[in-house]
């Protein structure tokens, strides 16, 4: 329902209407349909969306629906108290409800926020110096050095190399390659410190960035593991996944204040919806960083993978966590050992944000509706 309101609010803000939405008053021939649901005014999305003309398609797998206007779109969920617009989480004074195999949407959503689009052609006229199709940049990228502080991460048996080194080395390069670029990049650490999961995800969340890339380096009871990962959020799909998972979060004991777990204060219907939302930009970040692996770095390169990483679970922007080989490994133990390596892994993470960038920009967004 939020979803509605947010899609038309946006939409007038996109299209160039009126800024400050007005109040809407619903057509006479809908009155009947109002309904008083949980102390509330609802109406029924389907004869909303039929009667003004927006499109709509509902899951009942998933309960999710997706209202769209333009190139607008606002996602709600069956008993979700938060909502989707255009990848923007609002929350909603009053849940989205399914009655009868009606979904309802509360009518204060309706009222405040829809209005501005539904009295609107389908079609608007846009102001000249803002006319044109949406333009998609990505003008800024978190980047976040793994570990740190009380938490050294995986250690290399043989050098005792400690992960957090590692990754703030990468990062540091990886950070000087994008600015070359002329991307600005916000670090989660920048010194050997302590930063929890929680904080760097609100970080990414905070920073107003357009992509959020973790760099970790690999570790395994498999001494014969090896090679390039880069991981996206979805759920795991193998053991060796599940393991990384466990260890990559396993910081979150460290952190007291972590341990209250997130979903008390967060929609877990939201965390659905982001992780739909991203997906596709994400699993493409990732794809185009192992493409960009050099194989003259005789690493191997195991591809995309997935898991629910929590700092991935909680970052609000398309998202991936690198892993640049296995310091559990003794030959990639040896290669991690040289700076001159994890310099030339960061260039090849570079090139592959840098050719995502790109192709992004050139398709507007992968020519997303």
């Amino acid at each position: 329902m939020h979803l509605i309101v947010v899609i038309i609010s946006v939409a007038v803000l996109t299209a160039g209407c009126a800024t400050q939405a007005t109040h809407f008053r619903l057509d006479t021939s809908l009155q009947k349909d109002i309904a008083m649901l949980s102390g509330a005014e609802y109406i029924s999305l389907a004869k909303l969306c039929d009667f003004y003309g927006i499109e709509y398609k509902y899951d009942t797998f998933t309960g999710r629906a997706d209202v769209r206007k333009g190139p607008n779109i606002v996602v709600i969920r069956t008993g979700g108290s938060g909502v989707l617009v255009n990848g923007e989480f609002v929350k909603s004074d009053n849940p989205v409800i399914m009655r009868d195999g009606v979904l309802f949407v509360p009518m204060a959503l309706v009222k405040n926020n829809m209005g501005p689009v539904m009295g609107r052609p389908a079609v608007a006229i846009l102001p000249k110096e803002e006319a044109g199709p949406k333009r998609f940049f990505i003008k800024s990228i978190v980047i976040d050095a793994g570990h740190g502080g009380k938490d050294p991460g995986a250690l290399g048996r043989r050098s005792r190399l400690r992960e957090k080194d590692m990754t703030l080395r990468a990062a540091r390069k990886l950070k000087s390659l994008l600015e070359d670029a002329g991307i600005r990049v916000i670090m989660t650490r920048d010194s050997d410190v302590f930063i929890p999961l929680e904080t760097r995800s609100s970080i990414a969340n905070r920073s107003g960035a357009d992509l959020f890339v973790s760099v970790h380096i690999n570790s395994s009871r498999a001494r014969s593991m090896r090679g390039f990962e880069c991981y996206y959020l979805a759920n795991t799909t193998d053991d060796n996944a599940r393991a990384l998972e466990a260890m990559e979060n396993s910081s979150l004991r460290l952190d007291s204040a972590a341990l209250v777990e997130h979903s008390r204060r967060l929609d877990k219907a939201l965390w659905d919806l982001t992780l739909t939302e991203n997906r596709i930009e994400s699993a493409e970040l990732a794809g185009s960083i192992c493409d960009s692996i050099d194989s003259g770095l005789t690493m191997g390169n195991r591809g995309v993978r997935t898991a629910r990483f929590y700092v991935l679970k909680f970052t609000h922007i398309p998202a991936v966590l690198v892993e640049a080989g296995y310091l559990s490994n003794k030959y990639e133990e040896l290669k991690l050992k040289d700076p001159d390596f994890l310099d030339r892994v960061a260039e090849s993470v570079a090139q592959g944000i840098l050719r995502y960038k790109r192709e992004y920009e050139r398709t507007q967004g992968f020519t997303r509706i």
